[in-house]
């Protein structure tokens, strides 16, 4: 797969041009974001994931999945998205939306019994405070084998380490929204679409330091603990998270709510008490 970027690696120096880079130009001169709303669209998710879950990394065996699709229970009431190269058309990345479906109140979420009893009391009842039916978790966070191996990333799920960034062969300029940014305007997306107002995630340490960096940060980020490797759970409210980007980093902002045109609806009791006063 012919991406038109190499891999460069960082040498520690931060050099002036790099905090000037237009993430939203550069990504979307390569990348695009495509909701999985049809079942050829789902069936290259899932084929993507079989190929990071069941042969890359062996969290789930590849036995169970003849078709070489990876798929569980949750899918069904999950929304799906991907991230395609411009040029080829070929599938870069994979992301799905969990969401509670028709009986929120009896839903559980795949990181739910896991991960979020080991977060802290404050997370908790934010979790708890929220109804059900406005939380998602985002996962299957998958990036190609093919397009991790042409960043020298094969040992990330996520693809992404801290240390890397990409280079237009084309143009010349460096492209400094990782793969991880793409994916996140896939799951604003998925969230406006289905008006939810509040996300859980257990991802990477190296993948949340990254994040970060690029303005996006979660109000509650639990311990490191052992989930598929080494992982932190994490909760926060959409609306808030992407105001801090739009605050930090306007380019990322731009990038992740397609220039504004995808903003996540407030959560109902913030809405109330602005009528309030």
């Amino acid at each position: 797969m012919q991406t038109g970027f190499a891999l460069q690696r960082d040498t520690g120096i931060t050099q002036p041009s790099e905090v000037q880079e237009d993430v939203s130009t550069i990504f979307n001169s390569v990348f695009n974001v495509e909701l999985a709303l049809t079942p050829e669209a789902i069936n290259t998710v899932y084929e993507v994931r079989y190929q990071v879950y069941c042969i890359d990394r062996s969290f789930e065996d590849p036995n169970c999945f003849h078709d070489k699709r990876e798929r569980d229970s949750y899918d069904p009431r999950s929304a799906h998205a991907l991230i395609r190269h411009r040029i080829t058309g070929d599938s870069v990345a994979a992301v799905r939306l969990v969401l509670s479906g028709d009986n929120p109140e009896r839903a559980d979420f795949p990181m739910e019994g896991p991960c979020v009893p080991h977060m802290d009391q404050h997370a908790k009842n934010a979790i708890a405070a929220t109804p059900r039916h406005r939380i998602a978790e985002i996962s299957r966070m998958a990036v190609s084998r093919e397009f991790r191996r042409r960043l020298n990333e094969d040992q990330s799920v996520s693809g992404i380490s801290e240390h890397a960034y990409y280079s237009d062969a084309e143009n010349g300029k460096r492209a400094m929204p990782y793969i991880s940014l793409g994916l996140f305007a896939a799951i604003l997306q998925m969230s406006v679409r289905h008006g939810i107002t509040h996300w859980m995630a257990v991802m990477e340490p190296a993948q949340l330091r990254l994040l970060k960096r690029f303005g996006v940060e979660f109000d509650h980020v639990g311990p490191i603990m052992e989930y598929h490797g080494k992982r932190r759970p994490a909760y926060t409210e959409a609306a808030s998270l992407v105001e801090g980007i739009r605050r930090r980093r306007p380019d990322v902002w731009s990038l992740i709510t397609d220039g504004g045109r995808y903003l996540p609806a407030e959560p109902e009791l913030k809405r109330s008490e602005r009528r309030v006063a």
